[in-house]
């Protein structure tokens, strides 16, 4: 297998690598747990007093 030959595999090869490593991102990020855990009280405020009332 000479030098020309061999390029041409890997082309290809490293491309759909690549493609493959951005599109399981999302699911390495979610791997990871994505819930929050909130203790005691949550205050909430309005901005431009437009809460409803």
């Amino acid at each position: 297998m000479d030098k020309e030959t061999l390029i041409r595999l890997a082309t290809p090869a490293s491309i759909f690598l690549l493609a493959l490593s951005i599109f399981s991102l999302p699911l390495t990020v979610r791997a990871y747990g994505d819930s929050i855990r909130i203790q005691g009280t949550v205050d909430v405020f309005c901005q431009y007093g437009s809460c409803g009332t």
